[in-house]
């Protein structure tokens, strides 16, 4: 069974070259063990396809790899993103739904190319991007990059400020799952469901603990509380969350490069004791095979 013992280094957020992350699964697992990660999570968006690869660099690093995803969901019509931890890969459920996100990202991909083509006034955009992700659903950060090297912009920032944010002429939007068939299907899926960077979308202290109530409602278990460079009014509006909506407490670098160097690998504060850590929830005891526990909270 996993080990479901207190971790002492976990990192249970981070993206490998499987979706915009810049390491291979195996070079990201290697880099979590050279920081002295003790269990790491790979949440690659809306793919899988990174994990056999990080399971066999985990056996061979001697860490816990916890399989994960990280989801693309609609509350109304905001996107937010919901981590599924634990999930059995497996599971047709979660199977059918990363093929339908997958095909939602081609398409969003090819439009947002269209757009660049016209704004930017630049020749196959979507194509470049598609060569630098090595990817035919290349996200925004690719095309960012993408821009980058055509001149366009001064670097990524410079690129979704000025094209790929909300409101500006290479956004496209995408008609995601809604949060509660989302959480629906992770639960099916055999995973935790955990509210991801809740502080990274922009809204105030009500709005932020409406949309904690609503996750929680929908059978949300945890919330990403535990970060790095959180500041203590972030920090503390967080935990006044897990607290009063009763989650069980999950954190994670959301590391993508080696150039972030303020999302190293395993640099979070350390759980509250007090609170329930992720891996102590039922449904984290789960046997390599996916194999649920019996009795596991719903």
């Amino acid at each position: 069974m996993t080990d479901t013992t207190r971790f002492q280094r976990p990192d249970f957020h981070s993206h490998s070259l499987a979706s915009d992350g810049v390491l291979s699964p195996t070079d990201l697992v290697a880099r979590a063990a050279d920081h002295g990660v003790d269990a790491l999570a790979l949440t690659d968006h809306d793919t899988l396809a990174g994990l056999p690869e990080a399971r066999r660099a985990a056996d061979r690093h001697g860490i816990t790899l916890v399989p994960g995803i990280e989801l693309s969901v609609l509350c109304g019509s905001r996107e937010i993103h919901v981590l599924g931890l634990w999930v059995d890969p497996e599971a047709p459920v979660l199977v059918e739904r990363v093929n339908r996100q997958l095909e939602a990202r081609r398409e969003r991909a090819v439009r947002i190319g269209a757009r660049l083509d016209k704004a930017a006034r630049l020749e196959h955009s979507y194509r470049k991007a598609c060569e630098l992700a090595d990817s035919d659903t290349p996200g925004r950060p690719w095309f960012a990059k993408m821009l980058v090297e055509a001149g366009v912009v001064r670097d990524q920032r410079h690129a979704f400020n000025r094209f790929l944010k909300k409101g500006q002429s290479g956004f496209v939007s995408t008609p995601w799952v809604s949060l509660e068939e989302g959480v629906s299907e992770l639960l099916a899926a055999g995973g935790i469901p955990v509210l991801a960077h809740p502080q990274a979308y922009g809204l105030t202290r009500k709005r932020l603990r409406e949309l904690v109530r609503d996750f929680r409602n929908a059978g949300g278990l945890a919330l990403e509380a535990m970060m790095p460079g959180l500041s203590p009014q972030q920090a503390a509006l967080l935990e006044e969350c897990w607290r009063h909506f009763d989650l069980a407490v999950s954190g994670g670098s959301d590391f993508h490069s080696p150039q972030q160097k303020w999302l190293a690998l395993g640099g979070l504060p350390p759980f509250p004791a007090d609170g329930t850590p992720v891996w102590a929830l039922p449904q984290a005891g789960v046997a390599p095979t996916g194999a649920r526990v019996e009795n596991a909270a719903p």
